[in-house]
């Protein structure tokens, strides 16, 4: 079925690869998906290479069949070869208004763990994606973890006072971390910069649910899947403003030799 959704969520996956999400006109959310390996990062580009899928564009694509594995409910495969980029929306509180709940509970509708990072329990609840308006930004942390890959996270409050310290899985937000760096500007330099930005702006934050894992199966892990700032801290621009040459060029190799 032809269905024409604004994208609202572009999520880096790992090796090149990338998951996305929108609203249709309904305002109904649906997560356009491909069987294994899913989207290539080079599928957001067109033969010319410029960008066609980012957050607020508009496109058109086929919908095949409904996939929803609860909590992921907006899952739906499609017809890759039907995508079309029809256009770039200017009002993008609109389109986060669309989806704006008070808190993070109120999103998932479900019991919100928190002895190990912030989880649900797989094969429950209405929903896996959504938006609130954080109420007071703590800090950014832009660092390694233990395997040496560049690890982002966010701490903030949202609007029932609740304290969460959520990764960061935003494929824009990473690109533009990493633009950001040079000689004289660290990471660290960097999240302290970033923190100040935040602290003087509205901020809405996308927020989805990881899939289970190997170690945790029956966990879907709290994540950020889109940062979006009134004024915006991106001055209008897309995550291929800031990505890196290498990745339009082969996503796949720069994203096993050399992550940001």
């Amino acid at each position: 079925m032809k269905t024409k959704i604004v994208i609202t969520d572009l999520t880096r996956m790992n090796q090149g690869r990338v998951c996305i999400a929108g609203y249709d006109k309904d305002r109904h959310c649906i997560r356009p998906t491909l069987p294994p390996p899913g989207i290539s990062e080079q599928a957001l580009y067109n033969e010319q290479n410029q960008p066609i899928i980012y957050p607020f564009a508009l496109l058109e694509l086929d919908l095949v069949e409904p996939t929803p594995k609860p909590p992921h409910t907006e899952d739906c495969r499609f017809d890759p070869a039907s995508l079309r980029f029809v256009r770039q929306v200017k009002d993008r509180k609109a389109v986060l208004d669309w989806s704006l709940y008070e808190a993070v509970e109120a999103i998932f509708e479900q019991p919100i763990h928190s002895e190990s990072g912030f989880y649900v329990m797989e094969c429950q609840g209405p929903r896996s994606l959504g938006t609130i308006q954080s109420k007071t930004v703590v800090k950014i942390l832009y660092e390694q973890d233990i395997r040496g890959a560049w690890d982002y996270r966010l701490h903030f409050y949202d609007g029932n006072d609740k304290f969460y310290r959520l990764k960061i899985v935003d494929l824009t937000w990473q690109y533009y971390c990493h633009s950001l760096r040079g000689p004289d500007s660290t990471p660290a330099d960097i999240a302290v910069e970033l923190t100040k930005q935040l602290k003087s702006k509205s901020v809405y934050l996308r927020l989805g649910l990881a899939r289970g894992w190997q170690e945790h199966p029956d966990r879907c892990y709290l994540q950020i899947t889109g940062i979006y700032t009134f004024p915006d801290h991106l001055d209008s621009k897309t995550f291929a403003d800031f990505a890196p040459k290498a990745v339009r060029e082969c996503p796949e190799i720069y994203m096993e030799s050399s992550p940001i």
